[in-house]
């Protein structure tokens, strides 16, 4: 927990001097640390292991479509920031779906495990749609992606359709409590939240 504190604290803090360049450099560095102490975590054996690569697939598969159709996020492309592409989509961007449905679905199920699934599916999903308010407007300067214009309702839309699929692809297999996720939900929030009140020169 200490760890995803200091690499985010650490990031964020690092932008803001000349080393800015080289952050940007280890920024899929920094993404799979955070994966992987989440899936340590996690709990969910191989089963768990198993839906986490449906969905990196899923959401590897999504933002290709994306970039070379428009669908079902808008027209972007992306930038350096995230690291080796295929296919003009970094490899790294199915960790962060990833990691992202794997925080939030453990994090509601913590809150609201009397919920029905279906419930507990949407909560999760309007929840990484909030947490992609924080990202869009500050994703360029951190050469993470870059939207022709800004990001509209379909981007919106899009996550929140992603997101739902994503939720019930981990179905069961996210059914118990994460003492990391809420930390690393709310590392990404002020994270990025904190560019908005002290941008990236």
């Amino acid at each position: 927990m200490g760890l995803l504190i200091l690499l985010h604290a650490v990031g964020f803090i690092s932008w803001h001097t000349s080393w800015a360049s080289w952050v940007s450099l280890l920024t899929p560095i920094h993404l799979l640390i955070s994966f992987w102490l989440l899936v340590w975590f996690a709990g969910g054996g191989q089963t768990l292991k198993f839906r986490l690569l449906l969905v990196y697939l899923l959401g590897l598969g999504v933002e290709i479509l994306g970039v070379h159709t428009g669908y079902p996020f808008g027209t972007y492309v992306y930038l350096e920031g995230l690291g080796p592409a295929i296919w003009d989509t970094p490899w790294m961007i199915g960790v962060n779906w990833a990691m992202l449905s794997l925080a939030g679905g453990q994090w509601v199920f913590s809150y609201v495990s009397e919920l029905p699934r279906w419930q507990r599916h949407l909560i999760a999903a309007t929840l990484l749609v909030l947490l992609d308010f924080l990202f869009e407007p500050v994703a360029p300067s951190l050469r993470l992606w870059l939207f022709a214009g800004t990001a509209g309702w379909m981007n919106y839309l899009g996550w929140f359709v992603t997101a739902w699929g994503m939720q019930a692809v981990l179905g069961e297999a996210v059914e118990r409590p994460n003492a990391l996720a809420s930390t690393l939900l709310l590392c990404q929030a002020i994270f990025f939240a904190g560019f908005h009140l002290w941008p990236v020169a």
